[in-house]
């Protein structure tokens, strides 16, 4: 069943927006499938009171929403900007304190895998008009299961102009 989005309103960042996603990731993690362990959403154009408040004043993060293991401030803008540049897969991406390698690319998202040893998972990072959709798995989820339901989430934001 999923969650109904409402239309996105102007701003990405309103309050509204920030619960309706809300739900939606929290239903997404909590599914019963367990497929996918955290997802974080990132404004592709964060506002200005959120982008140029200094890390060490505040602690406020440029993530709009998240639910599992949380994308930290300094991870989120790295993952932004690597991804608005196209160079997301020239280095490892952290995301939660955990080390990833891109290894696809397709022309919206990045997929990678997990260099930990000792667990086998992966990353999806894939965007929107206005959104930029962290997502991590760990087994037993693979990312053959986890890339379809975080790239489906992705159009629905699309189809409703986010």
């Amino acid at each position: 069943g999923g969650v109904a989005m409402p239309p996105a309103p102007q701003d990405a960042g309103t309050a509204s927006t920030i619960k309706a996603l809300e739900k939606y990731v929290n239903g997404m993690v909590n599914d019963s499938s367990r497929l996918v362990q955290s997802v974080a959403i990132i404004p592709l154009a964060p506002s200005e009171h959120t982008s140029q408040q200094s890390s060490s004043s505040s602690k406020r993060s440029i993530v709009l929403v998240q639910k599992g293991p949380a994308v930290r401030a300094p991870e989120a803008v790295a993952i932004l900007e690597r991804t608005l540049a196209g160079t997301l897969h020239r280095d490892y991406v952290y995301a939660a304190g955990s080390q990833y390698m891109i290894t696809n690319v397709q022309p919206r998202s990045f997929y990678g895998r997990l260099t930990s040893t000792a667990v086998t998972g992966g990353i999806i990072v894939t965007k929107t008009n206005k959104l930029l959709i962290v997502a991590t798995y760990t087994a037993p989820a693979l990312g053959a299961e986890a890339v379809p339901q975080v790239e489906q989430f992705a159009d629905e934001l699309i189809r409703l102009d986010y």
